[in-house]
């Protein structure tokens, strides 16, 4: 509204404001003696008082629009501040993982490139495809190798997962480990599996000397009472980890330290093992092998 605009609404506000006092003043004295002479000075102050009620209102109005906009712009500027404290955060966060593990940067860089745009270290919609591509860049700088898969060992057969499994077959590594935590609703397709011997075929020609146990979720609770059941994940060089929840298709990232029970799970695995408890049962090359017998 330009200033001429402005005028002659501040004019309409103060002759609604006077026409209306006036009104109310006709109402109250009665019709015959509101207008006589001797009401005339009573009419203009009526005048002169609606009018300046009618400004008074309109100034009230105009300063309460202000204010619930001053807010409104407070509460953006607010929230963009909010947003851009979190991505400097963010931004540091990252920053210090590349500079904490410097050998997978490659990976590292990939991964919060796409966590980014949402929350950080967190990647929604990642199928099992984009899932084992961020794997198979991570082993081409990794050690060392430690992880646990969820499903039985069709999946990475019907999941076309032989380039995955044969990188890591062929990247020299000094240690390489993989337990299968099974669901106990999926035991009975896990033992299928590892009776059929096209399917231990298709596992070991593809993966190569990965040490590789089993163990139903029954199992895991009893012998780790004290953890969660992990979701899939990968750890490499006992820093780098790379989670994934096949259900809600999220993967997470992060720098680990010595404290983390996905650690701990292979860390009590070599004790049960050194101390000949069989609670993971070796995966055998061979459909014939006898199956060990659960601790």
């Amino acid at each position: 509204m330009g200033i001429k605009g402005r005028f002659w609404h501040l004019i309409s506000v103060a002759l609604l404001g006077a026409l209306a006092l006036e009104i109310v003043m006709i109402l109250a004295d009665g019709v015959r003696e509101s207008f006589s002479v001797q009401r005339i000075p009573a009419h203009l102050a009526t005048i002169a008082v609606g009018t300046i009620l009618g400004w008074l209102y309109e100034l009230l109005r105009q300063t309460n629009f202000a204010f619930a906009q001053t807010m409104r712009e407070f509460t953006g500027l607010r929230s963009g501040v909010d947003s851009l404290t979190s991505r400097i955060r963010y931004q540091d966060e990252a920053l210090a993982m590349l500079m904490h593990c410097p050998r997978h940067n490659e990976v590292l860089t990939s991964l919060i490139k796409t966590s980014m745009s949402d929350n950080f270290r967190y990647v929604p919609y990642v199928p099992p495809g984009l899932y084992l591509q961020f794997l198979t860049t991570a082993l081409k700088h990794g050690d060392g190798y430690l992880g646990v898969q969820r499903t039985s060992l069709r999946w990475y057969r019907e999941q076309g997962a032989g380039s995955y499994l044969a990188g890591l077959r062929d990247r020299p590594m000094s240690y390489k480990k993989r337990i299968f935590i099974v669901d106990d609703a999926d035991v009975p397709d896990m033992l299928a599996d590892l009776a059929d011997q096209e399917t231990l075929d298709y596992y070991w020609s593809h993966t190569g000397s990965v040490e590789t146990y089993w163990i139903p979720v029954a199992d895991f609770r009893k012998n780790y009472p004290k953890f969660e059941v992990p979701d899939d994940f990968a750890l490499f060089d006992r820093q780098l980890l790379i989670a994934y929840d096949v259900d809600k298709q999220v993967l997470i990232f992060d720098l680990l330290n010595e404290t983390r029970p996905e650690l701990k799970i292979f860390t009590i695995q070599d004790e049960l093992t050194s101390r000949q408890v069989m609670a993971f049962r070796p995966v055998p090359p061979d459909a014939t092998a006898p199956l060990a017998a659960p601790a």
